[in-house]
Formats: structure tokens, sequence, C-alpha cells
């Protein structure tokens, strides 16, 4: 391998985490003329990159601290294969989390992140359309909509006001019967009483791919990248920062962009910020032979998981379990979701599934952090996208660049500031 010329002298820009947040940033950046190092300690894509559900969810306005979800907590909570799971072990830990979760689920606060996550979420296909344009990746992205399904009559009626509320943050949603449903998707049970059809999602057809061809765009414009782990960064009295890596190497970087996703909290405390970033292990499995075609993504609205077609087979996605970055994955809670597929789709296969786990960043108020930092206009943040990570890409990296080159926000960054706790 040739020698980085960013590893021998002061680098421009680096950006440290190669997921989907971080390569999108770094090509953002690349192609507008500024030199990048990109950092990661795996290959770029392998994280929460590689196994999400592939759903640009639009749709998702409602952040996951609000007061039906902690009405719901006792009996989420009571079975260790649902939807949400604690390690309880890991609970004195996560328990600070669980009291902002609580605060942030106040009606005015949970009213402010709706309306920060919209503003995210309804830029987000324009911002991966000019991406995927721009880099000839249009495949990449199929826009089918999505659905979320109903197995009652009773979730139908229980979920109404909230149809409204999506509808008054600009969402666009369509309901619909059981016939209408299976018309869409045939391969559906007839116990599927009706559900939601939203116009404007989309989806990818393979996550990992869509990271790893960004990420060969960014290399063949210059950028660069350097496959080592990130043990510390210090701001420099000139306002560079100091990135010293596992193996005792130390660079200097006069821009810097933390996007290491659940390993984030760590890298911003070195610079003086307390964020209460923790991480919600999802799990995947992988269907490869499934007997049945869908045509995009779906979720249960009882289970709580998504399913979706992707060039490799049915992906079965979802899930929340709390327990560090540390503790062993539990292969039941991605078994489960063949279970609950199967009642949806009778004619599903589980041939050759291959199960996955990984670690979405979350903070409590469900919004991401992104910007600069409040002391150094030349340290920036991007990161905490919970489970929107894929969806809110691409915008992110086009607020990021845009602030670095001190252009006019789009929407208000304040909201997705660090220092907000």
């Amino acid at each position: 391998m040739s020698r980085l010329k960013c590893m021998n002298s002061t680098c421009e820009t680096a950006v440290i985490g190669a997921g989907i947040i971080g390569v999108t940033i770094a090509e953002q950046l690349q192609q507008r003329g500024h030199q990048v190092l990109l950092l990661d300690k795996e290959e770029p894509g392998r994280g929460c990159s590689y196994g999400n559900a592939g759903h640009f969810a639009t749709d998702v306005v409602m952040p996951l601290a609000n007061l039906q979800t902690i009405m719901s907590l006792p009996k989420l909570l009571a079975d260790p294969l649902g939807p949400l799971s604690i390690r309880w072990q890991y609970f004195p830990r996560m328990l600070p989390w669980l009291t902002r979760f609580a605060v942030a689920a106040l009606p005015g606060n949970v009213r402010r992140s709706c309306d920060s996550l919209r503003a995210l979420n309804s830029r987000s296909i324009e911002s991966y359309d000019r991406l995927l344009n721009r880099l000839g990746l249009q495949e990449l992205m199929t826009k089918e909509g999505a659905l979320t399904v109903y197995e009652s009559s009773a979730s139908i009626e229980k979920n109404r006001s909230q149809v409204v509320q999506l509808r008054e943050f600009g969402v666009e949603v369509e309901s619909l019967n059981g016939e209408e449903i299976r018309t869409l998707e045939p391969a559906l049970s007839d116990k599927v009483a009706g559900g939601l059809f939203f116009p404007k999602t989309a989806h990818t057809v393979n996550p990992y791919r869509l990271v790893q061809s960004i990420f060969t765009k960014f290399r063949s414009i210059g950028g660069e990248f350097s496959q080592r782990a990130v043990a510390g960064v210090r701001t420099l009295a000139n306002g560079d920062t100091a990135i010293t890596l596992q193996d005792g190497t130390t660079l200097q970087a006069r821009k810097v962009v933390i996007a290491a996703g659940a390993w984030s909290r760590s890298l911003v405390r070195h610079l003086g910020y307390s964020v209460p970033l923790d991480s919600e292990r999802g799990y995947h499995l992988m269907l490869p032979d499934t007997g049945c075609v869908l045509t995009r993504p779906m979720v249960s609205f009882e289970r709580s998981f998504v399913m979706t077609p992707m060039e490799e087979g049915l992906r079965l996605a979802g899930t929340v379990e709390l327990a560090g970055l540390e503790a062993p994955e539990d292969p039941r809670r991605a078994d489960i979701l063949f279970q609950h597929a199967r009642s949806i789709i009778p004619g599903l296969t589980n041939q050759r599934a291959s199960r996955w786990m990984g670690f979405r960043p979350s903070l409590p108020d469900s919004l991401p952090v992104i910007g600069a930092s409040p002391s150094n206009s030349r340290q920036l943040f991007a990161f905490g996208h919970q489970h929107l990570g894929l969806t809110q890409a691409a915008i992110t990296a086009e607020l990021i660049a845009d602030h670095m080159e001190g252009r006019k926000a789009e929407l208000d960054l304040s909201v997705f500031s660090v220092d907000r706790f």
C-alpha cells in the first residue's frame, strides 16, 4: 500500500467513522474540494450500516421517547424476546439514559423532537437523489413506498390518532383495508386486517453495497482511507485536532468530523463534552430463499419489526436490546423474527438464514448530534442517528459540509447541538 499523504503531515480534514454517515460526509467534502482522510477500525460499512433494515424511513417523525412508549414499557419488558429488552446487568449503567428518556417523553419535548425529525426526514430523499444521481448510483434506491400492517381492527382503531399526527407533520399516508394491502403485496396472510401506505418513502436493495459504492467514489476522487482504530482526540493550541491512533501514532488535522456512531461518546468526551449516548442493539435475520416475494419494506405494527426485500433475499430486522457494547449477542432475538414474519407471510421459508447484530447509536431525545463544537468551529460532530442513520445520512453530509464552509444552514442546527444536554 502506498503511504497516505495525510499520515505524513497535517491533514486538512479527518472524518472518524466509516459507516453510512461518515462515508457520505467524507465523499461530500472530498467532491467539494477538501482533502479528506477517513478513519475507522473496520472496513467501511461493516457496522450498523451493514445490517440495517435498508428503509429510508421518512415517515418516522415520532421520537421513541413518547408517553405511549413509557406506558407500554412494563408489558414490553416482560417478554425477553419482545420488541424491547434490557440485560438487567446493564440496567444500572442505563439508568441515567432512561431518566433522560423519560424527560424527553414529556409532551412539549416530544413536539420539539417531532419538528426536528421532520425537518431532517423531509429533506432526506431529495438529498439522496442529489447524491446518487451525481455518483450514478440511482439503482441502489428503490421508490416503491412502504407499508405498516395491522393484524386486527383493534390495532387500526388504536393507531388512528397517530395517523392524524403524521398528517399534521406533513407525512403523506394512505389508509388501506386488508384487500387493498394484499393487492399491493399478495404474499400477505388473510389475517392482515389493514394498514398504512407511505408513498414517499424508499429503500435500498443492499445497504452495505450502498456504503461501499459511495466509498469507492470517494477514493476515486482522491479521498484517503486508513483502517486504524482511533484511541483519542485532543485540541491543540492552534485549534487543530491531534488524533491518537491505537497503535500510538498521532496525526494532526486542521478540521475533524466525529461520526463514529456508538463509539463517538468517548471521543467527544476528550473534547470536553459529555453526551448521554448509548447503543440500542439491533438484530436481523437474512432469508436468501424466502419462497415468496415482497416489493417494498413492511412494518408490523403489533410485532414491531421490518421486512425489506433486498437483492440477497428478505431481511427481517428490528427489536431493541439495551445491553451496551460488550455483552455477547443473543441469537434468539434474531431467530424470533422468522416466527413473527411467518405469521404474516405464511409461505415464508428460512433455509440458509443468517443472523446479524449491530449497535445503533442513540440519544434519549431521538435526535442526532449534527454541527460544530461551540468552542471550536473546526471540530464537527455527526452521530447518534439511532434508527435513522441510513435515512438521514445524505442530508447530514450536506449540512456538515455547508457548516464547514460557512454557508447558511438549510435548517436550524442548534436543536442538534452537542451541548444541548
